[in-house]
């Protein structure tokens, strides 16, 4: 059974631009997607990544410069067996969470992510489907599933829903995370609770004090 992620290689993550360097985006990227890839690869599926541009990684790699959805359409129409997809930037996601998704007798399981978004879908008969990314993707793919006569589940999760887009995004992975990203992401940031809602900020002293990571930091 595969897993189809798609992979921004070129400019990733922008929107964490107020807070990360290009470099350190490019990174964080990277070890989400092989936090998610090992997840994958643990609960027994076949990884491959869809990509614009030609990309080196140990998995299947699709390159096409088609959008999303005509890219991922043409996957799911060339696949006879199951295939799941998943977005490359929710980093929580777990091997009992993938397993959860994978047991249910619906013919499609979509797991939302915040803002009307869709981070997971796992399709049982892909050339009877078809996807519908951006905007209120979530309501769209359920759409689709009534209109092509098959059965949904909507798999709710705080894990899955927490995809990584904007910077107030990294407190949950800062907190939750027990991967590579979080480990990284620890060691460049730190948690600022000295006012109002808790985020993640630049901080010097963490480094010098031996914060350790995950204990929140105060900034001024």
């Amino acid at each position: 059974m595969k897993a189809v992620v798609p992979f921004k290689t070129v400019n990733a993550k922008s929107r964490l631009s107020t807070i990360l360097t290009a470099d350190e985006r490019a990174k964080l990227a990277r070890l989400m997607l092989d936090d998610i890839v090992g997840a994958l690869r643990e609960a027994g599926l076949q990884v491959v990544l869809l990509t614009t541009t030609p990309f080196q990684y140990d998995a299947e790699v699709i390159v096409s410069e088609k959008d999303l959805n005509a890219a991922l359409n043409d996957f799911l129409g060339s696949e006879p067996e199951p295939v799941m997809i998943i977005m490359a930037d929710i980093p929580l996601i777990t091997v009992k969470n993938i397993r959860d998704m994978l047991a249910s007798p619906a013919d499609v399981v979509i797991s939302p992510g915040r803002g009307g978004g869709t981070n997971v879908q796992y399709i049982k008969e892909p050339q009877k489907y078809h996807v519908d990314y951006y905007g209120a993707s979530f309501l769209d793919h359920m759409r689709i599933t009534e209109d092509n006569g098959l059965s949904a589940e909507v798999f709710d999760s705080f894990n899955v829903s927490s995809d990584i887009d904007e910077a107030q995004d990294l407190v949950e992975l800062y907190i939750h995370g027990k991967g590579k990203a979080a480990e990284y992401l620890r060691s460049i940031l730190a948690l600022d609770v000295s006012k109002g809602r808790v985020k993640v900020a630049r901080d010097v002293q963490k480094v010098t004090e031996g914060h350790r990571p995950g204990r929140p930091v105060a900034t001024q």
